[in-house]
């Protein structure tokens, strides 16, 4: 594919967003766009009434796109990066997400299920089947939310009971042989309960080649899972909504591959760096190999490891266990002028992942990875319901967590040092964090004039964080270290709209936001270090916007300008012994959005989004190294996508629809070290190359619209995508650069056919 420069390829984007505006002048009689309600302010509202940055999805538009996870909104949403390391996730929005990704952090991206907010971002690896709408909420979240969030929101809506029988069920067959069932089924026991079960199955084979005899093949699928809702009307203006989930994922799973050559390889120098271990009790006469000495005993030969995306030689079993359960309660009682509302939630996430982390076929390491989180939310709304000028909510929220996490080193002379000491791995650190939350907010608008309107919201959070940090570092007593601190806060938002017609709003806002601080459960931090608890993240937040319906109803322009002012920014790097996680002194955030939807013919429509972000990190020292002026880590300055969409009637065999997507992902850098290749004073490089993605979807559907068939090709150029990069931890110098610079890729170029049937 020709690589044209981002000046290029965001001038095209340009013109057709202007091409956009202006065919549909031309146009004498073209279909107006479905209008889109979202429950973003907890009512039910159309997108263009309401006065937040939201990008919202309706069931039809997922189908469209192929959603079945958070991972594909990445190309479907502007400043949204999504990645992952195994079971490990990394959502975030403008910049902001998930910094600590043991138990002892938070994510800065909220995840909702059903009104649930999830605390483990393992659980936004699960499929998303059923999804009635999607609403992605950008800036601080707190006055409206139970839990805080500095970054964002991202609420999934899944389909509900409804009054008549019926459902849908569809089979999935695909590269690699994939294949997937789904079924859903809508069962109206009597006009009081009403039933709706969804179930899917998938399984594909892994689309990374390992050439080591008998070694499995990674990337592939092996996942399950059930859900259930029960709706039961109370009475005339009470009812009960009760849900419940189970899904498992299984196989082996997403797993990194090393970046750079080994020492001494053909694909590269030998370089020489520090000592395999930073402790070695058994010394060099013990006879065992240190990581960096990657000669195969049995040949005499030194391994080489080729860095060809999807291609690797891997001597461990490597496998992944994941579990997603959850189970809620949500009341409703309507009163004449207020309404009531419960939500209840319970959850516990697991998963287990096995990884050959070094990355050859020599038995040297293997990294394994257990967590565990239970967890149980309440939140109670009490919002006005009448037609006054003032509309108001007041709400209460409690979260309360319990996770553990391990991470165990293991294999070659890790298990020397785990026999000789008698304990189960030679290297390995975690503990358990308990987490607990109290929130009390509020908000509300008051209409000033028929157009004009005024918001106010506040927020008062207490979080308390107490766990145990226990290991083993080689050699000595295993650890065992007590970490507890707690924190409060008050955060608001004043904003203001005004209609300027019944189609042009434009709007306005100020907001303070606040995550909760965390525990780092890495060996080296635990033990006394400064950071061994790190602090809350708290920002200053500035937005004005419009929201724009235009040529009759025909097009729909949305666009924001944004300044994010962040204080004790959390991020983390890599150390010398794991993952530490720190605070920024300080660091801002800004940048413009623009979100387009038009139907510029009956028959042709054409969706499109542009994301410009400037990060930049305030003048500071962290761990050795100044960060002034570096870009914040997972924040490219430049997305974009357009999508077009074109349908054809073929008589009374039904219609067709052709839909073409193309996204675009600036360069990024993953980390606050804003390292290049080459950059040895630092440990290597976390900058991953911009990519550009390419989808083409063809269905047809029936006359009835009972049967839907589908074919498509993702990533239709096959680039190599990078999709997260890490920096290992110091002492695993498999490398000789202090720490394996790993990659994760985005899925190659992959083809399949879905049939679906509807009754």
């Amino acid at each position: 594919m020709l690589q044209f420069n981002k000046s290029l390829k965001l001038s095209l984007l340009t013109s057709s967003m202007m091409i956009v505006s202006v065919v549909p002048c031309i146009a004498m009689a073209a279909a107006t766009l479905e209008e889109m309600v979202v429950t973003a302010q907890k009512r039910e509202e159309s997108l263009q009434d309401v006065p937040v940055t939201i990008t919202a999805f309706g069931q039809s538009q997922l189908q469209e796109a192929g959603f079945d996870s958070i991972s594909d909104l990445t190309q479907m949403s502007p400043s949204l990066q999504f990645g992952n390391f195994g079971p490990v996730t990394f959502v975030t929005m403008r910049g902001i997400g998930n910094e600590n990704t043991t138990a002892g952090g938070d994510p800065g991206v909220a995840m909702h299920l059903d009104g649930v907010y999830m605390g483990r971002p393992v659980a936004s690896l699960f499929s998303a089947f059923d999804t009635e709408r999607v609403e992605i909420l950008r800036g601080p979240q707190g006055t409206l939310y139970g839990r805080n969030a500095t970054g964002g929101s991202i609420n999934l809506i899944t389909a509900k009971p409804g009054d008549e029988f019926g459902g849908e069920v569809d089979i999935t067959y695909g590269d690699y042989d994939w294949l997937r069932v789904r079924g859903a089924i809508n069962l109206p026991v009597s006009d009081v309960i009403k039933l709706r079960l969804v179930a899917f199955s998938e399984d594909r084979d892994g689309y990374t080649e390992n050439s080591f005899p008998g070694g499995n093949e990674a990337n592939d699928a092996d996942d399950a899972g059930v859900r259930g809702h029960i709706s039961i009307e109370l009475a005339d203006q009470a009812s009960l909504l009760l849900s419940g989930s189970y899904i498992t994922s299984g196989g082996v799973g997403t797993k990194a591959e090393l970046r750079e050559p080994f020492p001494g390889s053909t694909t590269g120098q030998n370089i020489s760096g520090p000592p395999a271990f930073a402790f070695d009790p058994l010394g060099p006469a013990s006879g065992i190999p240190a990581l960096n000495n990657f000669i195969n005993p049995q040949t005499g030969q030194v391994v080489v490891n080729d860095l060809t995306p999807f291609q690797v030689s891997k001597d461990t079993k490597e496998s992944q266990d994941n579990e997603f359960t959850m189970f809620s309660a949500t009341f409703e009682w309507d009163f004449d002028d207020l309404s009531f509302k419960s939500i209840t939630g319970y959850a516990q996430t697991s998963y287990e992942s096995r990884s050959d982390d070094d990355q050859s076929e020599l038995n040297l390491l293997e990294l394994l990875l257990i967590e565990d989180s239970e967890q149980f939310s309440q939140e109670l709304q009490l919002l006005s319901a009448d037609d006054g000028p003032l509309q108001w909510i007041v709400g209460f929220y409690y979260f309360s967590e319990k996770a553990s996490r391990e991470a165990l080193f293991l294999g070659g002379r890790y298990d020397v040092f785990a026999n000789q000491f008698g304990v189960r791995a030679g290297y390995e650190f975690g503990g358990d964090v308990d987490s607990t939350s109290f929130a009390g907010f509020a908000q509300a608008t008051y209409e000033l004039t028929e157009n004009l309107r005024l918001t106010g919201g506040l927020r008062y959070t207490e979080d308390e964080k107490e766990g145990v940090n226990t290991g083993f570092l080689f050699a000595g007593e295993p650890y065992a270290d007590p970490l507890e601190d707690s924190w409060d806060e008050v955060t608001y938002r004043l904003a203001v709209d005004w209609n300027l017609n019944d189609d042009l709003m434009l709007f306005s806002s100020y907001a303070t936001g606040y995550k909760s601080g965390g525990i780092n459960q890495t060996a080296a931090v635990s033990r006394g270090a400064e950071n061994a608890i790190y602090q809350p993240e708290t920002v200053d937040a500035y937005e004005a916007g419009i929201k724009a319906t235009l040529l009759n109803g025909r097009m729909q322009l949305n666009s924001s300008l944004y300044r994010n002012e962040y204080d004790n920014l959390q991020f983390q790097v890599f150390g010398q012994s794991g993952p530490e996680a720190f605070n920024a002194q300080g660091a801002v955030v800004q940048g413009a959005e623009a979100e387009l939807r038009a139907v510029l013919i009956d028959s042709l429509t054409v969706d499109a989004s542009v994301g410009i972000t400037d990060s930049e990190f305030d003048d500071q020292i962290i761990n050795g190294v100044q960060i002034g002026g570096n870009q914040v880590q997972r924040t490219p300055d430049l997305t974009y996508s357009l999508g077009i969409s074109n349908d054809w009637e073929v008589g009374e065999k039904g219609s067709l629809k052709l839909r073409l997507e193309y996204a675009f992902t600036d360069e990024i850098y993953y980390t606050a070290l804003n390292r290049n290749a080459g950059f040895a004073e630092a440990g290597g490089s976390d900058l991953a190359d911009d990519y550009d993605n390419v989808n083409i979807r063809l269905f047809w559907f029936s006359s009835d619209d009972r049967w839907t068939v589908e074919t498509f090709v993702t990533n239709l150029t096959d680039e190599e995508q990078e999709g997260n990069i890490l920096r290992g931890p110091g002492f695993v110098d498999i490398a000789g650069g202090g720490g394996p610079e790993l990659v994760t890729y985005n899925p190659p170029r992959q083809w399949g056919m879905r049939l679906g049937y509807q009754f």
